[in-house]
């Protein structure tokens, strides 16, 4: 395997900044990068160099599905052409559009999901939250933008020696956004103080659970034993297909999976749906494959 495309892979697995998104995006740009630096002579070639690459990058984020997700989408329409299509030059030139294409559909799921995460936060809100989203962060900036008067309560979210509510807050401190970061263990003490929690999502399973960053599990039971209403936000890529055939995701250290139970709704690019309907988008996407 290519040199440079086995270190953006190396990085993507050693990553613990950036969110599930932002990884998947360079998961495509990965797959982008083998196509320009393949060695490939025939078709037959080709589809088996990208079958390597694609093998290793679903690899490397097992609590991050939405990798996953888009690498077989990328891979299934790469094949599909090649059925067809039998010129290598042209191939290539399909697979670096479809690259292109499904990281601009990525970017814009996700600010359509942030977008309807921006609309259930009110004036005087007090939203509670932890870990690091970048979709959560745009859902955030995108409610300050409409002059919602809001603050933020965020949990430090410290694993593996990193505070990833202390990322999140200076974010939406440079956004004027007022927020308190909180240590994990007072999540039950100030969350009396908040109106709704937010949190963002790395998968989301078959029957409505949520896989994300510690102390998620923390903040949604605290949520529903003071009756406060919890939601996940996150594009429609990360729902687990996986899990509907019975394949129970790795969970990564620094990850926790919360029950349906304590999920009010899940918010996505297409609207707001319950922990129940997930299996109805996700028989969808497997009908699409």
């Amino acid at each position: 395997m290519n040199s440079k495309v086995v270190k953006e892979i190396n990085e993507i697995r050693d990553d613990r900044l950036h969110g599930a998104g932002w990884l998947s995006r360079q998961a495509i740009n990965t797959l982008n990068l083998a196509i320009k630096e393949g060695q490939a002579d025939t078709v037959a070639d080709f589809i088996n160099e990208i079958r390597m690459v694609a093998a290793e990058l679903i690899k490397t984020r097992p609590s991050m599905i939405s990798i996953a997700n888009y690498t077989h989408q990328f891979l299934h329409q790469i094949i599909l052409r090649s059925q067809k299509e039998k010129e290598l030059d042209s191939i290539r030139d399909f697979a670096l559009a479809k690259g292109n294409e499904l990281i601009k559909f990525s970017e814009q799921a996700a600010s359509k999901a942030a977008e309807n995460a921006a609309a259930i936060i009110s004036n005087l809100d007090t939203v509670i939250t932890c870990s690091y989203s970048s979709t959560m962060c745009q859902a955030f900036e995108l409610a300050k933008q409409k002059r919602t008067n809001f603050q933020v309560i965020i949990a430090e979210s410290n694993s593996e020696g990193k505070t990833y509510g202390e990322i999140t807050a200076e974010q939406l401190k440079q956004q004027g956004i007022p927020v308190e970061a909180i240590p994990d263990e007072d999540i039950k003490l100030d969350i009396s103080k908040t109106t709704k929690a937010l949190v963002g999502a790395d998968s989301i399973l078959v029957d409505g659970s949520l896989i994300n960053g510690i102390p998620t599990h923390r903040l949604a039971q605290a949520a529903t034993e003071t009756k406060i209403p919890f939601y996940t936000v996150c594009e429609t890529a990360k729902f687990d297909a996986q899990s509907h055939q019975g394949k129970q995701p790795k969970l990564e250290p620094g990850f926790d999976e919360i029950p349906p139970n304590l999920i009010t709704a899940i918010i996505t690019e297409r609207g707001i749906i319950k922990p129940t309907q997930v299996i109805n988008y996700i028989e969808e996407m497997a009908s699409l494959l």
